[in-house]
């Protein structure tokens, strides 16, 4: 993980089953599990330590429901606008893809 980067991670099972967390350079936080609201409140605190520590967000959301993944990656993005993010790019990956990822260690 680079030193400027602030990383938000959320795994989507449904809207009121869903865990995140959020890396920060050199410290990691624990998976918060909890619903929807509890996404919101853990995606603020990434949005407002990244500020905080003048470094970029980057999020990152994994989930099975194609639909309820871009439905919330949609809300969080929408947010991020609202907070003044002056670039923003999207990727989408597969469950494979991202286990790949995570077994080759690349990182995003």
């Amino acid at each position: 993980m680079t030193d400027n980067l602030v990383s938000f991670e959320a795994e989507i099972i449904s809207l009121t089953e869903i865990r995140s967390r959020v890396i920060w350079p050199h410290a990691e936080g624990p998976w918060i599990d909890g619903a929807m609201e509890d996404l919101i409140v853990h995606f603020t605190y990434a949005g407002w330590t990244a500020y905080n520590l003048r470094c970029a967000l980057s999020m990152a959301l994994t989930s099975r429901d194609e639909t309820l993944g871009r439905s919330i990656s949609d809300l969080l993005t929408r947010m991020v606008s609202s907070m003044g993010a002056v670039q923003m790019a999207e990727i989408h990956l597969t469950p494979g893809a991202k286990e790949e990822l995570k077994r080759d260690r690349i990182d995003p």
